[in-house]
This record gives C-alpha cells, sequence and structure tokens, in this order.
C-alpha cells in the first residue's frame, strides 16, 4: 500500500481519476515522471488491480479500475485534507 501514498504514484492516480483514460508517455508528461518510470509503476498497478491497460496500436491506455478509482478518492481526500 505504501507505493501509493508517495508524491509521485499519488500524482498518477489523481492525473488518471481526472480522465476516462491515457497513454503511458502523457501519463509521464503531465505527472513530471519519467516514461520508464510510469511503465514500471503502472506494470506494478495492473498486477494489483488498480489499472487496466488495453493496447491501441503500439501504444497503451492506461484506465484506472473500479479498485483504483477508490484509491484515487481517498488520495484526493488527503491531500484536501492536509491543505
Amino acid at each position: 500500500m505504501d507505493i501509493v501514498l508517495r508524491t509521485k504514484p499519488a500524482n498518477v492516480f489523481l492525473f488518471l481519476k481526472g480522465r476516462d483514460s491515457a497513454y503511458l508517455s502523457e501519463i509521464a508528461k503531465e505527472t513530471g515522471t519519467t516514461y520508464v518510470y510510469i511503465t514500471n509503476f503502472v506494470s506494478r498497478l495492473l498486477e494489483t488491480g488498480f489499472v487496466s491497460v488495453e493496447s491501441k496500436g503500439k501504444k497503451k491506455m492506461v484506465k484506472l479500475t473500479e479498485k483504483g478509482r477508490e484509491i484515487a478518492s481517498h488520495l484526493e481526500e488527503i491531500r484536501r485534507k492536509s491543505e
């Protein structure tokens, strides 16, 4: 669970919560991380059931699952309370 409480992972969840789905490169750009970081992180999220990944040609679209949306909602609430 500690993988989602750090800044970079939390930013990924919050970014994806605001969209239906996003490309890996788009997630990296918008969250200030690298493509390699996002690729590895999304693989871990896929294993835990927080995201689903769909191939669109050579690109991969990432989408939060219901479980992932729950986590993102909690992270959003934590951020709001800490401001």
